[in-house]
């Protein structure tokens, strides 16, 4: 575990998990067991890797790594009661607000925020710098850009995602 690292002690961490520094663990936590995967429970854990300033607020699930390992990239912010599956990459400064699922193998482009509940389907790719809305499905008929906007189930494009400094 890295330095200035804080894990609360009621989260779980399974062997193969790798936290860099300065990563925040919050209450209930589960990180690195195996994949949710059926009829494929037996395969190898290849591990969870939460890179440095990540937050993890409480109550977050990363499913570990069968392919690969699953990773969440520096300066993540996952809000409570979010899911990563297993072999999801998420890129550096992504935010999962509350509710949000992630669903396995689907990597998440650096700066993305993904909204309260919104889900995304396994197996696909969100650009940098995407908004998903609140409640949004984003399937695997989906066709994102990047640096946009996204709402609704399935989900529609509103626009050029703009951000304020």
């Amino acid at each position: 575990m890295g330095n200035k690292t804080y894990v609360h002690p009621t989260a779980l961490i399974a062997d193969n998990v790798v936290i860099e520094d300065g990563v925040y663990i919050g209450p209930y936590c589960v990180i690195g067991f195996p994949a949710e995967w059926r009829g494929k429970e037996d395969l190898e854990n290849k591990g969870v890797l939460v890179k440095k300033g990540s937050r993890l607020t409480g109550l977050v699930t990363i499913d570990a790594g069968v392919d690969r390992m699953t990773t969440v990239g520096e300066n993540c912010y996952l809000m409570k009661h979010t899911h990563v599956g297993h072999d999801a990459i998420l890129h550096d400064n992504v935010t999962l607000s509350c509710g949000a699922k992630v669903g396995g193998h689907s990597v998440i482009g650096k700066k993305t925020n993904i909204g309260l509940n919104a889900v995304i389907h396994q197996k696909l790719n969100i650009p940098e710098g995407c908004m998903i809305g609140a409640s949004a499905f984003v399937g695997k008929k989906s066709t994102l850009k990047a640096n946009h906007k996204y709402a609704g189930v399935p989900v529609k494009e509103l626009g050029p995602n703009i951000i304020k400094k």
